[in-house]
């Protein structure tokens, strides 16, 4: 078995949503935009320079457009409905402000409950973590070399939570921006984590003064 593989969690790129409002987004299907489109771009001149072997992408279209650019038409990808977003049932694609004048007690409770609580129609976090952790160790275990996977900030956030057993209400301080990339190292069935939420435009230096 190889030593130290890198695993490259990537948040998708922007999608195409309302500015200045805050959207509570899950399995809602979004285009990327123009903005995001031009990020996948240079993902894919970033990940030109590393050796790759497979991409893994949640099903939803932010995020397979954003793993079919970085792709390029000549790297493996497979789809994996583990890294899907979180299901937040009737309330996806609300505005934040509408969920709580339309639904102030469920919005309450959910923030009092927040890794057990099921919005109407979804799953919990804590649902959700466990097929995250599920899909990670299929596809770290059924693969070789370093390896991408593109999903969600939700996604990406409840895997760091299993990994660093912290709980999930502190996994959701991790700033993750669209397009930002997280490392996490895999050897011997164990996952550690080495870098969170790097931003495109200094990833490449710092992963290259890693691998010195």
């Amino acid at each position: 078995m190889e030593n130290n593989r890198k695993i490259y969690l990537i948040r998708h790129c922007e999608p195409d949503l309302p500015e200045k409002t805050s959207i509570c987004l899950g399995r809602k299907d979004i285009p990327l935009s123009n903005k995001g489109l031009k990020h996948a771009e240079k993902l894919k001149k970033t990940f030109s320079k590393l050796n790759i072997q497979a991409i893994y992408s949640s099903p939803l279209i932010r995020a397979l457009k954003t793993t079919k650019i970085i792709a390029n038409r000549d790297r493996y990808y497979e789809i994996i409905d583990n890294f899907t977003e979180l299901d937040v049932g009737k309330w996806d694609g609300m505005s934040f402000e509408k969920i709580k004048e339309k639904y102030p007690q469920e919005y309450a409770e959910r923030g009092k409950y927040f890794e057990t609580y099921v919005i109407e129609g979804g799953e919990s976090m804590l649902a959700c973590r466990d097929r995250a952790l599920k899909g990670l160790d299929k596809v770290a275990s059924k693969s070789n070399g370093d390896i991408a996977v593109v999903s969600h900030a939700g996604v990406i956030r409840l895997i760091l939570s299993g990994i660093l057993n912290i709980s999930i209400k502190e996994s959701f301080l991790y700033k993750l921006e669209y397009g930002s990339i997280t490392i996490l190292i895999y050897n011997s069935n164990k996952f550690d984590v080495k870098k969170i939420g790097m931003e495109t435009g200094n990833f490449l230096s710092e992963e290259e003064g890693y691998n010195e």
